[in-house]
């Protein structure tokens, strides 16, 4: 792959933006997050993330402390987590961090705590990895450059395919030692695509012209999120959404529940929202395909359907 043009381009730009040696295009997030795991740790080898972490829930486990609301993790409980040097026990190797945290909603890190948990596992000997999965979102939501965000990082992985807009693909940065082993890996793995030109070539336009764009998707959900906390019963804070995800919640009591009212949304009103298993929340997400007419719709169409 490193002979195709556009993913040399698009792997030399990433590293750059994200203040990194190198960096790998991978075909998923998921994947980037697995090389990482897999070069940073090795058999018996322990991950410390939060319960809400993508890695955690979508990715197949690890060992987890809880979220706090706004995404960050205690650095008590991490500490509470790190194994002791015990061999009935695996030993505690990697930290990871989700930046912004997706299951909180879209929350942004922020700054003074990235910095605090980068102290945490430089005193404990601990790599750490930043999901960063939507890390644009947070940077533009901020005004910190990416490599800001992530100076003190081991490894970050950086997805083109969200807010990005591009078709598919991630990025995975590190050391120039990391990537030489994430490369291997990534071919054991079946990542090392020799056709990769074209879809490099959407991903490098991404993050050259599609960056700055994402202020827009941030205006958009919180119109939403403030247009459909006028309608009686739904629960949500737009305050606690920082980016381009806002979470709602309907009541137990309300015409739909959350499940019905998301496949009717779909099947009358043509709006994909995003359900989860925990009960009665919706997960709606704005991107570069949803107007400000389509925030407005979608906001009288719960309305309708609740309401009507």
């Amino acid at each position: 792959m490193r002979q195709v043009i556009a993913a040399a381009k698009l792997e030399k730009l990433a590293a750059e933006r994200l203040g990194k040696e190198a960096a790998l295009y991978v075909p998923s997030g998921t994947m980037s997050n697995l090389i990482a795991i897999g070069t940073h740790c090795s058999r018996g080898d322990e991950i410390i993330c939060g319960n809400r972490a993508h890695i955690f829930l979508y990715e197949g486990g690890g060992a987890s402390v809880p979220n706090q609301p706004d995404g960050t993790l205690a650095i008590q409980d991490m500490f509470n987590a790190i194994r002791s040097d015990d061999p009935h026990y695996p030993r505690s190797k990697l930290v990871a961090i989700e930046n912004t945290q997706n299951f909180c909603g879209g929350r942004i890190l922020p700054l003074a705590y990235i910095r605090e948990v980068e102290q945490f596992c430089h005193e404990h000997d601990l790599r750490l990895h930043v999901d960063g999965a939507r890390l644009a979102n947070a940077s533009v939501a901020t005004g910190i450059p990416m490599d800001a965000l992530v100076s003190g990082a081991d490894s970050v992985s950086l997805c083109l395919s969200k807010g990005l807009g591009a078709p598919v693909g991630s990025i995975l940065a590190g050391s120039n030692e990391f990537i030489h082993y994430a490369t291997r890996l990534r071919k054991s793995l079946g990542g090392g695509m020799r056709q990769a030109g074209i879809i490099a070539a959407a991903g490098l336009y991404a993050l050259e012209h599609q960056f700055d764009r994402l202020v827009e998707d941030h205006v958009n959900a919180q119109a939403f999120a403030h247009g459909i906390a006028t309608i009686p019963g739904i629960e949500i804070d737009p305050d606690d959404v920082d980016t381009n995800i806002v979470l709602l919640k309907v009541p137990v009591d309300a015409k739909l529940d959350a499940m019905a009212l998301t496949e009717k949304l779909e099947s009358e009103k043509g709006v994909l929202v995003g359900g989860y298993a925990d009960g009665n929340r919706i997960r709606a997400v704005t991107n570069l395909h949803v107007s400000s007419n389509d925030i407005d719709y979608t906001i009288a169409a719960i309305r309708q359907l609740l309401l009507g």
